[in-house]
């Protein structure tokens, strides 16, 4: 929206992730001399964190999500909406997602609710195309990663909705070193809370199309989340060395499919996701060596409540590895290695949701007639690549295509 008040609302300021958020924002060149707003529920807690803010060009927003009309009025008011404020399905994220499909208004959020998600496609994808809205699912850690990576593992290779070349791609994290949130935590409740309800049943909490309306899982594809073997537990491969089940492939895979989905795709690529046993060897050495965080005074808590997340110093040597391996049946092969800085799920996401708003807002998307309830990959491409490889002069996320 070109009359837009402000470039970027960030909802759920006061949040744990939200916090940190909007410190990176704050900090960031691109919106020096730019009106951006924090929004949340509660004035008090949003004024202690523009306490914390640098910039004078930030407004608060007081907007408890409950009734669509004064949500509407508040994304009207905005070019670009992110949001942290999850469980979205038990805090009504529909209503601030639902007013910024009808109003034409970017946005993103951090939710890994797969139910919620697909939801939120049934109802909203055509009203969001059709007002110009993209409304970006998996605007994190989860699932921008696998999402970019397969999107130039694909590209590196020449495939395309005009070719009938089958292919293989397998995402293996090798490094995920990093903490716990709350928030976390309070997703697993509300997918929980979402079986006993009825809201999300078995058969859909296992669908690995289920962000994907109409596709199912062919025959020679694996019908899981995460699209490895049922029961698997550990297994060895020549190419990929011992893998185990990643604790997040349940909420990237689905998001990747669904670009496969939108793209044409999906009929010709199989896309599973795991990680090294490595990779916890890796974790264990982070939080070992450093002695869980008692030397430094700040401990880790593996019980975080509400709001809390890792400590200061797990935020910033916190990284991930991603390694996408592509092959297609003639044998041709694409590796796609991506890697970042920061505890993954908080100082790492915090800074992708950042840059992703950041993207949309400087129009870099290669694909501006993108519109719906997309992802990532989708609605921005080759321009989230390079807004995220030049984040902090280069030094924060790296794509290097084989």
């Amino acid at each position: 929206m070109s009359d837009s008040k402000f470039d970027i609302i960030l909802y759920g300021a006061t949040g744990f992730t939200g916090k940190l958020t909007a410190a990176y924002l704050d900090q960031h060149l691109e919106l020096a001399g730019r009106k951006w707003a924090i929004a949340g529920r509660n004035r008090a807690s949003l004024e202690a964190v523009r306490k914390t803010l640098r910039s004078d060009s930030v407004e608060i927003i007081v907007c408890p999500l409950d009734e669509s009309a004064p949500v509407k009025e508040m994304v009207r008011s905005a070019h670009m909406v992110i949001t942290t404020a999850g469980p979205f399905s038990a805090y009504n994220g529909d209503i601030l997602l639902a007013a910024c499909a009808e109003e034409g208004t970017h946005y993103s959020d951090l939710s890994g609710e797969g139910f919620w998600q697909r939801e939120m496609i049934d109802t909203y994808h055509e009203t969001a195309k059709a007002s110009g809205a993209k409304i970006i699912l998996g605007g994190g850690v989860d699932s921008i990663p696998s999402d970019l990576g397969v999107f130039l593992a694909l590209k590196q290779l020449g495939v395309s909705s005009g070719n009938n070349t089958r292919v293989y791609i397998t995402g293996v994290y090798t490094e995920y070193s990093g903490s716990f949130s709350g928030g976390t935590l309070a997703s697993g409740r509300a997918r929980e809370k979402a079986l006993e309800s009825g809201r999300l049943t078995e058969t859909a909490m296992h669908d690995p199309y289920i962000l994907a309306p109409g596709r199912k899982a062919r025959p020679d594809e694996e019908a899981t989340l995460d699209g490895m073997p049922e029961n698997f537990r550990i297994r060895f491969e020549p190419a990929h060395g011992a893998l185990i089940p990643f604790f997040m492939a349940d909420v990237n895979a689905p998001i990747v499919r669904r670009t496969l989905a939108l793209d044409g795709l999906c009929e010709k690529i199989t896309y599973r996701e795991c990680c090294s046993v490595g990779m916890w060897a890796k974790a264990a050495w982070l939080y070992i060596s450093r002695g869980f965080g008692y030397p430094m005074g700040e401990p880790i808590n593996f019980n975080p409540k509400s709001g809390e997340g890792p400590p200061r110093w797990l935020l910033e040597q916190g990284q991930f590895a991603l390694n996408i391996f592509a092959r297609t049946e003639d044998g041709r092969k694409a590796r796609v290695v991506v890697k970042g800085k920061g505890d993954p799920g908080y100082g790492a996401t915090s800074k992708m949701l950042a840059e992703l708003a950041l993207c949309v807002i400087g129009k870099r998307s290669g694909k501006p007639d993108s519109t719906g309830l997309i992802t990532p990959a989708i609605a921005l491409g080759d321009a989230l690549v390079q807004q995220l490889q030049s984040a902090q002069n280069g030094k924060y996320m790296q794509f290097k295509i084989n």
